[in-house]
């Protein structure tokens, strides 16, 4: 059975958006923003390489500096971005948490559990719908704090630190893949859980060490281990 040693698990760290929350961010109507500011600097989809829109924007950047435009790649990229956050403030506005995370948050910390939540989105959306997050968690890193975002190993690498928790000893939990990849990079166990667009599945081809309903099942998870 997964986590035969989960008695040195000494770490949570939780994605946002799809695991503590619901924001129904348009990622369409999002893409198709982007795209449309990108062909406005002369880059057309079909030299582009990436999948998701963060590295999109980070892809674009760079062929644009390639192409000595350091002016207009600033300026892409920072117009990329508030088209993002334009998005993500209008979907947290009608946000919500997802029933049982402030208890499952709750619940671990009275454990004497290091809690730490990590996002791609911008810390101005997440507080907008989790006001006082910090009162939840030992640390909150979202893509405003850091230059690259999960699943490169530097978005978990930053939150273990602000944890003071070595990654073999924290498990990683979200409802994407993405989360799923993040942690396994730097060495974490990984939990996927159901509230977002990933089956069972698709949480088992990614390696997923562990897969729940939601979060609140957490607590009981964690007592049956120990």
């Amino acid at each position: 059975m997964p986590f035969s040693q989960s008695h040195l698990i000494k770490a949570m760290v939780f994605d946002f958006d799809g695991t503590l929350a619901i924001l129904n961010i348009d990622f369409g109507f999002m893409r198709e923003r982007v795209l449309h500011w990108m062909k406005g600097f002369g880059i057309g989809e079909e030299r582009i390489k990436e999948k998701y829109l963060l590295e999109i924007i980070d892809e674009v950047y760079h062929l644009l500096l390639e192409e000595d435009s350091a002016s207009g790649a600033e300026r892409f990229y920072h117009g990329a971005h508030q088209i993002l956050q334009e998005v993500e403030l209008e979907a947290a506005g009608e946000g919500r948490l997802i029933p049982g995370s402030k208890e499952t948050l709750t619940f671990l910390r009275q454990k004497e559990m290091r809690v730490g939540i990590v996002t791609r989105n911008c810390e101005e959306a997440v507080r907008k719908v989790f006001p006082n997050i910090n009162a939840y968690c030992d640390a909150f890193v979202s893509r405003d704090s850091v230059k690259r975002v999960k699943p490169h190993p530097d978005h978990l690498v930053s939150v273990m630190k602000a944890l003071k928790v070595s990654e073999e000893k924290a498990v990683m939990i979200g409802d994407h893949v993405l989360d799923i990849q993040a942690g396994k990079r730097v060495g974490m166990k990984t939990i996927g859980v159901l509230t977002g667009r990933i089956k069972k599945e698709e949480f088992e081809k990614a390696g997923a060490d562990y897969i729940l309903r939601d979060v609140s099942e957490i607590c009981e998870w964690l007592e049956d281990k120990r």
